[in-house]
């Protein structure tokens, strides 16, 4: 090869080289923008990942906080709970204990709460809970603490008091904002709070103590209707105790079947014949015989214990009037036995239900049935009872009477606004009306307004035979008492019913009520 070529073909080598492979460099652009591609998907993937993991932590953060918040507050009121009463007490009454610097808990109480929220809603039950947070926060001072420590009840921690009386002051003021009526579902509510004291250091040196015994406080002040408040006595820890062995007693007592019932018989004063009876429950305790309701009903009623009682007192009731009838001993006893019942017991319409299945099981007319309520137990549930289960048992059939009339405030509003078939006096009238002009007047006045309305009139009572004279002048329809029978086992009444006693009575006739009306 001569120079020439060789230069030529160096040439041509060198144009080669100089030359890049077209197809190789767009493969290698496009593993480039590959990579550049997968690159921007794992940043913008781990971008996400991060917002996650900071959302979540956020996240995390307020579930931590809101079930903090939970554990310490109430979810209605918004107030603490009782938790966060405890630890505050904790921490404010421990550094007291060496400066004896007074303080007190005050425990509040409502006993109608639970009866707004069974007649009308949680909702109407939620509004009246926050209304009261509310005037509580309203009264109280700004180093004192409210907490709602119960469905029905709220505590105060009051610190920084010049003397204990200042406890009794603040007590009073929040007793005067809580008894305000309230309106709740177009209805006007009086709440009635029950207020109780205990003051640290003398009613106890630590916050559990304290709270124990401001709440049996209130608990006295509210079986007693001691008005405004009630401060810490020794006695009262002793009542509490007796309550919670009472309780106690009465499950056991209803588990073991020791409740009976006894019957009392009741007279018409025009014929002198005996009509009917009275059912009474009575405890049979092992340990101390054969009790009466003044033992124990206070207890049943406060633990709702009374509502089971009553069916086993109805029960019982059936049971022993069926045995009559099989037995031909009640063919004198034309109308009915009377049975009391308990206002917890009107709180819907399942005693309706009650009555109506122990009427059919034991083949009873409801005529025969008297169902009595006591007039200060209808009052003081007036806005909570359902009026409808009342009304039910008159178109049952079932009669109704009102207990205890005259002892109340509130006898008139109540012949307004229900209907009854009987009026029974108080015994306290009965028992002046011999000797005491005034109590012969009202017993007087009690027999006109009944017939009038076309009720029966009720002496219950009676215990002597100048009272009985003086509720026959005076016009009664019927009598009971210990002058005319004591309370027997259904087996002993089965014989009084067979002997008919008929009472010596001389009375004017009986006016002629007017026809029953529903």
């Amino acid at each position: 090869m001569n120079l020439s070529d060789s230069l030529a073909a160096l040439t041509v080598a060198n144009v080669d080289v100089a030359q890049p492979d077209v197809e190789d460099v767009a493969q290698r652009l496009k593993r480039l923008m590959d990579l550049e591609r997968l690159v921007a998907e794992q940043s913008a993937e781990l971008a996400w990942t991060n917002e996650r993991l900071v959302a979540e932590l956020y996240d995390r953060s307020a579930v931590e906080a809101s079930a903090n918040h939970l554990e310490r507050y109430d979810l209605v009121t918004g107030l603490p709970n009782r938790r966060s009463l405890e630890e505050r007490m904790s921490r404010v009454l421990s550094p007291l204990d060496s400066t004896q610097e007074p303080a007190a808990v005050i425990m509040v109480g409502f006993e109608r709460l639970a009866e707004v929220r069974e007649t009308l809603g949680y909702t109407a039950g939620d509004f009246v809970a926050r209304q009261v947070a509310d005037r509580l926060r309203l009264t109280v001072r700004g180093s004192d603490l409210v907490a709602r420590v119960g469905d029905d009840e709220f505590a105060l921690l009051l610190t920084s008091l010049r003397q204990a009386d200042d406890a009794g002051l603040l007590a009073r003021k929040l007793y005067s904002a809580l008894v305000a009526p309230l309106v709740v579902a177009g209805r006007e509510l009086r709440l009635e709070p029950a207020v109780g004291v205990a003051v640290f250091p003398q009613d106890g040196h630590n916050g559990d103590l304290l709270l124990a015994r401001a709440d049996g406080a209130m608990r006295f002040a509210r079986e007693h209707r001691t008005g405004l408040t009630q401060f810490f006595r020794p006695e009262i820890a002793l009542r509490a105790a007796r309550r919670l062995s009472v309780e106690a007693d009465l499950r056991a007592a209803l588990e073991r079947d020791q409740f009976r019932v006894h019957f009392q018989p009741r007279f018409d004063l025009a014929t002198g014949r005996l009509i009917g009876a009275e059912a009474l429950v009575r405890w049979q305790h092992p340990e101390r015989g054969v009790l009466g309701p003044a033992e124990f009903l206070d207890v049943a009623e406060d633990t709702g214990l009374i509502v089971p009682i009553g069916e086993v007192v109805l029960a019982r009731t059936g049971a022993a009037v069926a045995e009559w009838d099989r037995q031909g001993a009640a063919d004198a006893l034309p109308l009915s036995i009377a049975i009391n019942l308990s206002t917890h017991e009107f709180r819907g319409r399942s005693m309706l239900d009650h009555l109506d299945r122990m009427l059919g099981e034991h083949a009873l007319a409801p005529q025969r049935l008297q169902v009595e309520i006591s007039e200060s137990g209808l009052a003081r549930s007036l806005d909570v009872v359902d009026a409808a289960a009342l009304a039910g048992l008159r178109e049952m059939g079932v009669r109704v009477a009102l207990e205890g009339f005259g002892a109340g405030a509130a006898s008139f509003a109540l012949l307004r606004r229900f209907s009854f078939d009987a009026l029974k006096i108080d015994g306290q009238f009965v028992r002046e009306a011999p000797h005491n002009e005034r109590d012969a007047a009202i017993v007087q006045t009690i027999v006109d307004l009944g017939h009038r309305l076309g009720l029966t009139v009720v002496a219950a009572g009676v215990e002597t035979a100048p009272q009985l004279a003086a509720v026959s002048q005076l016009g009664c329809d019927e009598a009971q008492g210990y002058l005319l029978g004591v309370p027997v086992p259904a087996d002993q009444f089965a014989r009084v019913l067979a002997s008919a006693r008929v009472l010596a009575t001389q009375r004017r006739p009986r006016r002629k009520p007017r026809a029953r009306t529903r």
